[in-house]
Order: structure tokens, then C-alpha cells, then sequence
């Protein structure tokens, strides 16, 4: 949302205000469609390119806004966490060498902004979720401090009426919540725009819906958040759940929520799709607007349309129909808004390429399409692209393909024609489309290969030493700017440059028990899982207490057989404990120096891991 003069609005006279405006909009546009004044004879291809910050650790820099207070390039512009920009490319005309072309800026703009964030100790990332992403840096001085995001944050938490939860549940679970829309900060994406004549508009919109799920499961890039795998692509789930204003006090009432697919295929022109948003979707932000869209229609000047611009902002469909002006003339726009940032800037190019060549190239027999495919197969493949990926099965023409066949032999072809009908140079076309051949050839997408690594470096280093050395490794091949199809595996070789913080080695997966239940439950805990210790929480999850095995070994000498103790009776409660930020060097000292063999790592009150003699044993720290 680029809006920067927006405002949460709860009076009557400003939303009325602001709704007659939205009404006039809808009135103008309805009039330029029927007067034909949209432009035709150019056809403009954009982008914009979503990044991460990551600091020398490579966890999340939260610097964004310091980086922007010093650039001085107007490409750059903010996003809603702090460690987190922008960059709005130019639109640039479809031509022969229109794609290198906007891929020659996209590595200037990046080269920027690498220039700019090192002078805050910082670099660039670019990838749909950043693996070392966890939720204290989502918390209210993860922000940027603007006031449109505040304004949105507190709009989308007043309609919901209470915190913003979220469950996703893939091949692990998350639940989390937060008194903010910052959830959404961690989702990065690549989104790309394509200009269409109004004409067009309608097949080429129902098309883009058509081919979203191949196109993300070709490009999915985003299974891993805070440390747990979730949807190949889990920014879909994510971002709507993260600004979901829906409440769940009436189930029985069907409600689309503001980040959605879609329900049907569009039938008349563009106007209805921005009807049917405003029958549905109440303002969450207003403006004041001095504009009048009629009467500048009727003065002979095109109208901005700024209501309507900002409500449709607040809508995030995954395939979006924009309105802009360009060099005086009204344009339409469709923007993917579902391919997500990274794994190289190559990788996003042929993503681009991809889904271009799809929407220029549809075959003659195609036409019409949607008299004869449920809208429900299309929505149903992009849910199942989003979760599996390469691994889904699509519903395309009525019949079941996977998602290799139906890339490789149906698409790639349609997609080629495409870029030839716009005369794309002919070594463009093959280095893009080979990088998507490739990489579902190869069955390697970024997904895949964050995926497969993750759980190798998990089983030797730990979770969030797992994540933390993922996170470098994928900083170091997108700097090679080798395509992910090519990316080898990361060699485990015990040598890896680790941040210097006990959160990167800590176990956060762990077995407890509480106070009040018997010693026999705990020792049969730990001779199960193979432990030697073992904390112990109270019912609000605070850690009180730590059982050891030496604890274990002096109840079964001193207790008589009819004593039944419970684990409060026996536990260590005089705890040495450490946060998070703790360096590895202070952790080992006090571990040492205290001779014991284990620390609790704790965050107000409530352990967040633990690390053992073993574990740095492991790591070859001890």
C-alpha cells in the first residue's frame, strides 16, 4: 500500500465523505470504458521487487528506514517492517529486448541498495520468507514507523475485534499471534504487471487466474517460517491470515476475506471486479479528496481516481487489476502478486519470462476456456500449488496432470510462443524458459532446496543453527547468480560461521513436565527421549524448576518404595538462566565456572530453549 496521506477514519462524516468519492470513481471509469479512452496502441510491462535486510549475522536488520532516510534514488520506498524495502521498477514497452532490459535496472537498483545497507552494516536478501525471521522481531518496533502502516495495522485490528491469529498447518504446525498486521511482513514477493487493452481485459484476467497454480509451483520459494516447514509456498496462507479482518462470531455468514483468490470468473469488463470489492469489502482507510472524478471528465481531463485506487489497495487479490495514467492516458494493468522475491535475480526474471510468455501465448483452442473449466479447479490448483508445489496435481483442461508433465510438455510451449509473438530476442527466450526447464526438470525449485537442507543442518546443528546457516548459504549463491536449478547442496562440514548468540544453537524442541505431577512420569520421560534433563513449567508456562539426572539418581537412593513424590519435591528451583541475545563465549563461562551441564535459555519468564554441554560438544565449542 504506496498511499502515504492516508488516515483510519472512524467518523461517519469522513467515510461517507470518501465513499461518495469511491461511487464517482466507479462512475468515471464506467464512462472511459464506454468512450473507449483507454490506451491501446502501447502495451507495458513493470515490476516490483520486494526485499529482505539481513545484518552480518544474517538474522533480520531492522534498518530499513534509516537506509531510506539516506538513499536518495525515488525507485526505493518503504515496506511495512523495518527490515524490509521496495523497489518500483520502470515500466518499461514491450520490445525485443524489453526483459534484459528490465533485469540490466533490476541489478543496478539492487546494486543500490547493497551500497546503501552496507553503510548500516547491512546486506540483501532476497527470498519469499527469510529463514532466520522469528516473532520478537515482528513485535511493535519491528514497524516501520510511518503513519499509513500504523493506520492500517490499527484499521484491519478494530474490524477483527481482537488480535491477528494465525494456523498454518503443513508438515509442521504454527500458531502464533500478535496485536499487529506485522505477520505480513514476512512475506517478500517479485510481483510483476502486464498492460492490457480494455477489450482484452476479461479473458486475460480469467486466463491469469487459470495459470497461477503452475506458474507458483514453478516458482515457489517461501517453506519455512520461524523454523518450522509449512506450505511450499507459505506466503499464501500467511499474508491472508496476517490482514484477515473476518470474525469468527458468525460462521454461518460467508465472507471473503481481503486476501483471496477470487470465486468465480469475471464476465463483463474490469468495472465489476472493482464493484464486486466495494459490495464486499468495507473501507479500512480513507483520504481527503478534493477531486471530483466526473467533472474532470466532463473538463476533458482524465481523473486520478484516488478513492477507487486506495480501496483496491486495500484488497490483495492474487491476480489484481490496476488503474494508472501514463503520459496523460488511462491504462489498465493485471499484477501477479503471488511470485515471491528470490532465490537470484535470474530465477526471478524467468519467473517473469514465464508468466509472460503464458499471458501473450494463449492458443486460439484455449478461447473460452471458461465455459467449460469450473472456476473452483482453478482456485483448487493454486491452493494446491501453494501447498505442495512441484509435488501438485492440477486440474488443467478437466483432465489430472502433475505438475511436471503439465510444465514441461503444455506450458513451456504456450509460454515460448508468447515472448515469440512479441519478437523477445531469441537467446532471451531460450536463457529464461531453460532456467524454468531446468528447475522442474531437476524437481530444484528454491522451495525444494531450502527444504532438503533445512532438515539435513536441522538433525546435525539444531534448529535455529539450521536456519542461520541456510540463510548464509542462499546469501552466498545469490551472489554467484547462479539459477536455484544449479545450486548444489550444502556440504555439512562442521565449519560453519555460526552468529555468536545462544539462540542459534538452542534446542527448541523440547520435552517438559510440571511441578505437580509424580517423579515416576518424569524419569520414565527421560529415559524414553534419551535426556538428561529435563524443565520444568507451571500451568502458565513459566519455567520454575530442572530436573537432572543426578536429581533422579538421589531419589532413588533416599526414597522409601511407598513414598509417592511428586517432581516439585525433588527439583533443582535456584536456576541459572540466560536470554536469548547471550553469546555463545558468556554461556560457555557460565556453564564452566557453575559446573553444570545444561542452561535454560528464557524470555520473560518462559523458557524459549536449552543448551547442553553436548550441544556445544557438537558444535565444537565446549
Amino acid at each position: 500500500m504506496g498511499e502515504v496521506s492516508v488516515k483510519f477514519s472512524q467518523t461517519h462524516k469522513d467515510k461517507n465523505h470518501f465513499i461518495r468519492h469511491l461511487l464517482r470513481d466507479v462512475e468515471a471509469l464506467d464512462a472511459m470504458l464506454h468512450a473507449a479512452l483507454f490506451e491501446k496502441d502501447r502495451q507495458r510491462i513493470g515490476a516490483e521487487q520486494e526485499l529482505c535486510l539481513i545484518n552480518a549475522q544474517y538474522n533480520p536488520c531492522l534498518c530499513g528506514p534509516e537506509i531510506l532516510n539516506k538513499a536518495t534514488d525515488p525507485h526505493l520506498t518503504s515496506e511495512i517492517g523495518r527490515f524490509n524495502l521496495e523497489l518500483n521498477l520502470d515500466p518499461v514497452e514491450i520490445r525485443p529486448d524489453c526483459l534484459r532490459s528490465m533485469e540490466r535496472q533490476l541489478v543496478q537498483l539492487l546494486g543500490m541498495v547493497e551500497m546503501e545497507a552496507s553503510h548500516e552494516d547491512a546486506r540483501v536478501l532476497l527470498t519469499g520468507i527469510l529463514p532466520t525471521l522469528h516473532i520478537e522481531h515482528l513485535q511493535s518496533g519491528g514497524m516501520t514507523p510511518l503513519p499509513r502502516y500504523q493506520a492500517l495495522s490499527q484499521a484491519v485490528h478494530a474490524m477483527r475485534g481482537k488480535d491477528f491469529e494465525i494456523h498454518i498447518l503443513g508438515v509442521n504446525e504454527l500458531i502464533a499471534s500478535l496485536d499487529s498486521i506485522l505477520f505480513e511482513a514476512c512475506n517478500t514477493s517479485f510481483q510483476t504487471h502486464l498492460q492490457v487493452a480494455p477489450e482484452d481485459f476479461v479473458r486475460l484476467y480469467n486466463w491469469a487466474q487459470y495459470i497461477s497454480g503452475p506458474v507458483l509451483a514453478a516458482s515457489a520459494n517461501s517453506p519455512l517460517l520461524f523454523g518450522r516447514q509449512l506450505w511450499m509456498e507459505t506466503r499464501i496462507a500467511l499474508f491472508q491470515q496476517s490482514v484477515d479482518s473476518r470474525s469468527s462470531s458468525n460462521h454461518l455468514r460467508e465472507k471473503i476475506p481481503r486476501v483471496h483468490f477470487g470465486d468465480y470468473w469475471l464476465q463483463h469488463s474490469v468495472a465489476e471486479f472493482f464493484k464486486d470489492n466495494i459490495a464486499r469489502f468495507p473501507l479500512i482507510l480513507t483520504k481527503d479528496i478534493e477531486e471530483d472524478a466526473m467533472d474532470c471528465l466532463q473538463r476533458g481531463i482524465i481523473p486520478s481516481l484516488p478513492a477507487l485506487r486506495l480501496h483496491n489497495g486495500t484488497v490483495y487479490t492474487w491476480n489484481r487489476p490496476c488503474y494508472g495514467i501514463s503520459e496523460g492516458q488511462p491504462h489498465l494493468r493485471i499484477e501477479c502478486r503471488y511470485i515471491p522475491s528470490g532465490p537470484t535475480i535470474a530465477d526471478e526474471m524467468a519467473n517473469f519470462a514465464f508468466w509472460l510468455g503464458l499471458m501473450l501465448g494463449m492458443p486460439p483452442d484455449y478461447h473460452g476456456f471458461e465455459q467449460k473449466m469450473p472456476f473452483r479447479f482453478a482456485k483448487m490448483n493454486f491452493l494446491n500449488a501453494a501447498r505442495s508445489g512441484l509435488d501438485s496435481i492440477f486440474i488443467w483442461q478437466n483432465h489430472a496432470w502433475n505438475a511436471n508433465d503439465l510444465i514441461l510438455r503444455e506450458l513451456l510451449p504456450i509460454a515460448a510462443n508468447g515472448l515469440k509473438k512479441i519478437k523477445l530476442n531469441t537467446a532471451d527466450v531460450a536463457r529464461y524458459l531453460t532456467i524454468i526447464e531446468d528447475r522442474v526438470a531437476k524437481r530444484q525449485n528454491g522451495a525444494l532446496w531450502q527444504v532438503f537442507n533445512f532438515h539435513r543442518l536441522r538433525e546435525s546443528y539444531g534448529v535455529n543453527a539450521a536456519a542461520n546457516i541456510l540463510t548464509q548459504e542462499m546469501y552466498a549463491r545469490q551472489e554467484s547468480g547462479q539459477p536455484v536449478s544449479d545450486w548444489p547442496d550444502i556440504v555439512l562440514n562442521g565449519f560453519f560461521q555460526l552468529t555468536d548468540t545462544v539462540e542459534q544453537v538452542m534446542k527448541t524442541d523440547l520435552f517438559t513436565v510440571q511441578g505437580d505431577e509424580p517423579v515416576e512420569l518424569a524419569k520414565d520421560i527421560m529415559l524414553w527421549k534419551k535426556i538428561r534433563h529435563l524443565p520444568v513449567e507451571n500451568a502458565a508456562g513459566e519455567l520454575i524448576g530442572l530436573l537432572s539426572a543426578t536429581n533422579l539418581r538421589e531419589w532413588e537412593e533416599r526414597t522409601e518404595p511407598h513414598e509417592q513424590l511428586i517432581v516439585r519435591d525433588i527439583m533443582t528451583q535456584n536456576l541459572i538462566t540466560v536470554p536469548p541475545e547471550t553469546s555463545v563465549q558468556d554461556a560457555l563461562q557460565q556453564m564452566k565456572s557453575k559446573q553444570i551441564g545444561c542452561l535454560p535459555i528464557v524470555r520473560k519468564g518462559k523458557m524459549v530453549g536449552l543448551v547442553t554441554d553436548t550441544d556445544f560438544k557438537r558444535l565444537n565449542r565446549w
